[in-house]
């Protein structure tokens, strides 16, 4: 696929060969391309004090910078970038079965599910060699809730033990709005649609691409039955869509702010949780299971780590720093914020259980992780590119334009078109 479309996936799918030298004898440099909001100074200083012959040359994460020292022949040894068929399928990353079958910190026994979103079998994601492993994550479709305000409202809490279902949601939305809340419930529709739809659909047994990954299916019944929920959703008035967006882009200050009776946020949004300003919510806060309408699916849709480019010079310093990050110091600091879930299931033992809703959400972790599966990905379209002719189409659902099925056609529709555009780029 073209390089712009690659790049919308969140996955960056472009590689050359690293500078290997630092100018000093018998030191590697390994140029690491990450966020310094998640690899910080004081890590890269750390691991070079216990690694005196690696040296880390550090470049902050930018697609276009990226692209650009990929075409001059000089790109990063370390990438962070998100699990992507279309990475894959080009044969860019390289494998990292051997490594970690000789690593004394990152073991293959270790490697929580969540890990499978990296594997590639050569025909389809979730089995196969990893090609890159998760920093850390969350089932992005568990709820946090404010009992407070359910309670406030007349509203049953969402049950922190057992799924609900999706109309229950709805349901429960409709109840809050009717008692006076402003915002009963939070999607974080301004971060995209295209997941939790697919999600939905892969509940009900469904798929939204065929076997091969080639076509796009959104007007099956379980496709259409998701794209009504949504339209539903946004009629009911009970949370942001695109058509009344929150300012701050996100649900979390309305929700630490008292004002948002759930939100749909995943184990991360704990971190939030810590100011002061949001004490009184932490108070009476918990987390509950993602809904389902069929079988239990709980999804990841970020799953970002880092992966090694194959054509890198130096592999086996650039292992060195991946371990280091993923499976070390950085790892530990993490997970004791409570901002994620580490990809290593020995690194649960940081997680930070000290208040009430900690443990809970921890304890709802634990057994939500059995239902973490990677969803279809095809390589030929990154749901950055089909997302938002969903969102568009569903926004005429809202307004009454059009209906559920005209939306599955529009949208099944560009996306065969998306589709074939990078099944021919792709070869």
């Amino acid at each position: 696929m073209a390089a712009g479309a690659l790049a919308a996936a969140g996955a960056l799918v472009l590689s050359g060969c690293t500078a290997g030298g630092s100018g000093t004898p018998g030191v590697t440099t390994v140029t690491v391309m990450y966020a310094t909001s998640e690899f910080t100074k004081e890590q890269v200083e750390a691991f070079e004090a216990d690694n005196p012959d690696i040296k880390i040359d550090f470049v902050e994460f930018d697609t276009n910078r990226l692209n650009a020292m990929m075409t001059a022949g000089d790109p990063p040894d370390l990438v962070r970038g998100k699990p992507s068929a279309n990475l894959f399928a080009r044969e860019l990353a390289t494998p990292l079965d051997d490594y970690i079958a000789e690593s004394d910190v990152i073991k293959e026994d270790d490697l929580l599910p969540v890990n499978d979103l990296w594997r590639w079998n050569g025909t389809e994601r979730g089995s196969g060699s990893l090609y890159g492993l998760v920093k850390d994550f969350s089932p992005d479709t568990t709820f946090w809730q404010n009992e407070a305000l359910f309670t406030q409202a007349g509203v049953e809490p969402l049950s922190t033990t057992e799924p609900a279902s999706w109309d229950d949601i709805l349901t429960k939305g409709e109840a809050l709005k009717a008692a006076g809340i402003e915002l009963p419930i939070g999607i974080e529709w301004q971060w995209g649609i295209g997941g939790l739809l697919q999600e939905m659909v892969e509940q009900q047994g469904e798929q939204i691409f065929s076997e091969d990954l080639t076509e796009a299916n959104l007007t099956s019944p379980e496709a259409i039955r998701a794209i009504q929920w949504l339209i539903d959703y946004g009629k009911l008035g009970i949370g942001p869509t695109s058509l009344n967006p929150l300012a701050a882009g996100q649900d979390g200050p309305a929700f630490t702010g008292g004002e948002m009776a759930a939100s749909m946020d995943g184990y991360w949004f704990a971190g939030q949780f810590t100011a002061e300003e949001a004490a009184n919510v932490a108070a009476t806060a918990s987390l509950a299971p993602a809904p389902t309408w069929g079988e239990r699916i709980s999804a990841v849709n970020g799953g970002v780590g880092a992966w090694i480019p194959e054509a890198s010079d130096d592999k086996d310093a650039a292992w060195r720093v991946m371990e280091y990050f993923i499976g070390g110091q950085p790892a530990i600091d993490r997970a004791k914020s409570g901002w994620g879930l580490p990809a290593l299931e020995s690194l649960w033992e940081y997680l930070p259980t000290e208040q009430p809703y900690q443990q809970q959400a921890a304890e709802l972790a634990k057994a939500e992780v059995e239902f973490v599966v990677p969803l279809q990905d095809s390589p030929y379209i990154s749901i950055d590119q089909w997302n938002p002719e969903l969102d568009k189409g569903v926004q005429s659902g809202i307004l009454g334009e059009k209906t559920a099925k005209e939306i599955g056609q529009e949208v099944q529709d560009r996306m065969n078109t998306l589709l074939a555009q990078g099944k021919d780029q792709l070869g």
